[in-house]
């Protein structure tokens, strides 16, 4: 089966409510389509959780991408300011909290995600993107 998900949030309950309701099984395939952190307080919890899965992939969202601009160091007020207007106080919180080793860890696997992938399911294509 395949499952796709979009802006969590940061929101655990929510997020464990929907891995309950799917049953993700190791054949399955959930496509995260971005906004994991954020708003609620526990982006970086869900992002850690979903880095291990091996049957989960995630797509980079506004609010991931926010996030790499404002720890960038050639990141400009503007782009701290936008991210700071847009709900990151428990993302950043959560990630100062981090020994800088694994925050700096936690960044590179979120810089590293696709903005969109292409897939085929069912015999069908889909272009996914946040």
């Amino acid at each position: 089966m395949t499952y796709v998900l979009s802006d969590i949030h940061g929101n655990l309950p929510r997020f464990e409510s929907i891995m309950k309701q799917i049953n993700l099984q190791p054949e399955d395939t959930l496509y995260i389509l971005g906004d994991v952190v954020d708003r609620f307080p526990d982006g970086i919890k869900i992002l850690r959780r979903i880095m291990k899965m091996s049957n989960v992939k995630m797509l980079l969202g506004n609010h991931e991408h926010m996030m790499m601009q404002y720890f960038d160091p050639d990141s400009t007020p503007e782009q701290k300011a936008r991210w700071d207007r847009n709900g990151n106080a428990p993302t950043l919180e959560a990630l100062l909290a981090l020994p800088a080793g694994e925050r700096a860890a936690i960044l590179d696997l979120v810089r590293a995600r696709p903005g969109h992938l292409e897939l085929t399911v069912g015999g069908r294509d889909f272009y996914l993107v946040h």
